[in-house]
């Protein structure tokens, strides 16, 4: 039987309305050894000094700082910027949605983009930091679909591009759009780079989330397919409402705990 070879971890975004001290010990905790930075622990503008002490702090916690992001950006310049911050902090993964903002059905909003895609590119291959899209969702009242949908349609604007260039697979989503999240695994998993993991409810919301054993989407098979093409990167527990009103915090162990009996199942 392959072995295991990716870590379970805590995505920043789920631990926004919360202090880093406040989260790194929730995560010492609850036993989580992988973060995925979001810039309200660590500013963009952080000074080398502020780098260090936020390493230390985490070090502290048995924590370590994977990656960073999502992080949005619609020029070269954010672009950029965003790279320098990441390769201060030391991480090998950047999670971006490189968008440009044109008008869609009479609104302005942030879409897809090639030519963002091109430039992180070029920045991820100079920087060698691996830089995973994160898909948004096909259902207008849940996600976004003008801004990278799915791991299928986000494909053709990467595919000839450098291998830096991937997913962050919000498995929610692509579950929510019909999509048989094991065989995407399958068939992009040489581009799967991170990845985030939560439950839904049966109304199919990809966006909100539920404690991992309630929800609709049975993990096994995800999890086999993560096994068999050794996925080695991270999966981060992306459930932030269970803070929001009508969450539950008890969710995020509890969820914790359903995935970890999971993957412990397929070890054999």
């Amino acid at each position: 039987m392959k072995a295991i070879k990716f870590n379970l971890a805590m995505a920043g975004y789920t631990y926004n309305k919360f202090t880093l001290d406040q989260t790194l010990k929730d995560l010492e905790r609850f036993d989580v050894h992988y973060l995925c930075v979001k810039n309200f622990h660590l500013p963009f503008g952080a000074t080398p000094a502020q780098m260090a002490e936020f390493r230390q702090k985490c070090a502290d916690h048995g924590v370590t700082p994977y990656g960073v992001g999502p992080i949005y950006m619609t020029t070269p310049e954010e672009a950029k910027k965003y790279f320098d911050y990441a390769a201060a902090l030391g991480v090998g993964v950047l999670v971006g949605v490189p968008g440009e903002k044109r008008e869609v059905n009479g609104k302005m909003t942030q879409a897809s983009s090639r030519r963002m895609c091109e430039v992180c590119a070029d920045l991820a291959a100079k920087y060698r930091i691996k830089f995973a899209i994160h898909n948004h969702g096909a259902n207008p009242k849940t996600g976004n679909p003008d801004l990278y949908p799915t791991v299928v349609s986000t494909y053709e604007y990467i595919k000839d591009l450098n291998e830096y260039m991937g997913f962050c697979m919000d498995i929610a989503y692509t579950y929510a759009d019909g999509f048989d999240v094991a065989e995407v695994i399958r068939t992009y998993h040489r581009r799967i780079f991170d990845g985030h993991i939560r439950n839904i409810d049966p109304g199919n919301n990809g966006s909100a989330g539920v404690a991992g054993p309630n929800g609709v989407i049975s993990y096994r098979r995800i999890f086999e397919a993560l096994r068999d093409v050794g996925y080695a990167g991270c999966l981060g527990l992306e459930l932030a409402n269970a803070f929001w009103k009508g969450g539950d915090p008890l969710w995020v162990p509890e969820s914790l705990g359903y995935f970890r009996a999971m993957v412990d199942s397929l070890k054999g």
